[in-house]
């Protein structure tokens, strides 16, 4: 039998600095997917849910679809992302019902928004450069969890 894993800490989590900048961005996502929703009680909306994949990207100790909706119970997480305590159906359903071709745009702004780097001391000890070859994370996006 299997230990049971310990619950996710506020003070294991990190990254939250990121959130103030992207919460922005991610408003257009908020409606996405709500049309499905004939009952209207949609409580996970897509800004929240790429938040939340987001966290999970920037945390290691998130390392599954329960580690993420652990995370979503904190305080902390609900108040900075601008989310709900998500359940794991939810979580599970959203990689169905949001479209994460979505997250281009945003996506594209973002990276409009980078500088190359020129130089940086620990980039000189790499042999060659560093590309980026092409987007194919992004239609996968929705699907990472």
């Amino acid at each position: 039998m299997r230990a049971k894993r310990e619950k996710i800490k506020e003070n294991q989590l990190q990254g939250f600095k990121y959130f103030k900048a992207l919460s922005g961005l991610l408003e257009s996502l908020h409606d996405v997917g709500c049309q499905r929703d004939r009952a209207g009680n949609r409580q996970l909306h897509m800004d929240q849910y790429m938040s939340l994949l987001l966290l999970y990207m920037f945390n290691p100790i998130c390392t599954s679809l329960r580690a993420v909706q652990q995370a979503s119970e904190l305080q902390k997480v609900q108040r900075l992302l601008g989310c709900p305590r998500a359940s794991l159906g939810s979580l599970s359903e959203s990689a169905r019902v949001f479209d994460s071709t979505l997250m281009q745009e945003i996506i594209e702004h973002l990276s409009d928004k980078l500088k190359p780097i020129s130089s940086h001391s620990k980039l000189e000890d790499l042999p060659g450069a560093l590309i980026a070859v092409d987007g194919t994370l992004i239609p996968a996006l929705s699907k990472m969890t």
